[in-house]
């Protein structure tokens, strides 16, 4: 996916709920909003925005001073998504079809997000959506099927606080087969992402191996990506990937991937001809209507 105008006022907002998450002083607010506007010129409509975003919130931290502004949000997400995980785990339990329920508990998660979104809904309002709310994009049995054939399998994370619902998934999944299961996370804090700190507070290294993809970039951008990630990805039989970014920078990829995310911008709405708010499960070959 290219970046497109309607992404640049996106940009903005996201560097100024940025720079108030880490300062009140509005002169500094002030000073990150011009610091930004001076370098969005240098930056190519042809490149996905979360490539640009990672030089935005980079400009961020060097005039804030602060470089995880969403520590203490990230937190309190992973803390309250773990209160949760008895009552997801039983949700599943008690489903007709447990897998068809994690995946839709993984996507409902995907809502934990201070990139796309100005805000997301209150991690404990997210089940009660969630099961009732039907896909916009339905592979969930091309996905199922490509399980039965699976003996590695890549998961890329997005956000803290979701990824407890990605660790409901990823042991459902398990259940179906004995597989390698590995978690790929940020290599630096970025927005709310999940970083290796969140992936060990919730437990995420008890049901996969988790490893760093070696970047600040809000998304699993391949060429900024260690050796090891890479190789991974190109040897897992099945890919899991979560969000909007992710979706952002891989949607084009020839890959086994199947995009688990909520949508939540008129752009990407269009481009794959879903509305803001739907939950999709789509597979690689899924067509999808260009943004015009």
């Amino acid at each position: 996916m290219r970046t497109y105008l309607d992404c640049v006022p996106c940009f903005l907002r996201q560097a100024l709920m940025a720079a108030r998450a880490s300062t009140d002083d509005e002169n500094i607010h002030r000073q990150v909003l011009n610091s930004v506007i001076e370098i969005l010129p240098q930056f190519s409509l042809d490149i996905a925005p979360p490539q640009t975003s990672r030089h935005i919130y980079r400009k961020i931290a060097q005039v804030t001073g602060v470089r995880d502004p969403y520590h203490g949000a990230k937190q309190e997400s992973n803390r309250r998504a773990l209160q949760l995980y008895p009552q997801l785990k039983q949700i599943v339990a008690s489903a007709h079809d447990p897998l068809f329920a994690a995946c839709k508990l993984a996507i409902a998660g995907n809502a934990i997000d201070l990139g796309a979104q100005a805000a997301y809904e209150d991690v404990d309002t997210i089940i009660d959506k969630a099961l009732a709310l039907p896909f916009g994009v339905d592979h969930y049995g091309e996905f199922r099927a490509s399980l039965e054939k699976t003996s590695r399998l890549l998961y890329l994370g997005d956000n803290a606080g979701e990824i407890v619902f990605d660790r409901v998934l990823i042991e459902e999944i398990r259940k179906t087969r004995e597989l390698e299961v590995h978690f790929v996370v940020r290599g630096e804090p970025i927005i709310n992402d999940v970083t290796w700190e969140d992936a060990e507070f919730v437990g995420m290294d008890k049901v996969a191996e988790v490893v760093s993809n070696g970047s600040d970039a809000p998304a699993m951008v391949l060429s900024e990506c260690s050796p090891e990630v890479l190789e991974l990805y190109h040897s897992a039989d099945v890919i899991i990937s979560k969000g909007q970014g992710n979706y952002e920078v891989l949607n084009e990829e020839n890959a086994n991937i199947f995009f688990f995310l909520k949508i939540k911008c008129d752009v990407v709405a269009r481009m794959v001809g879903v509305r803001v708010g739907d939950a999709i499960l789509r597979g690689r070959n899924v067509q999808v209507q260009p943004f015009a």
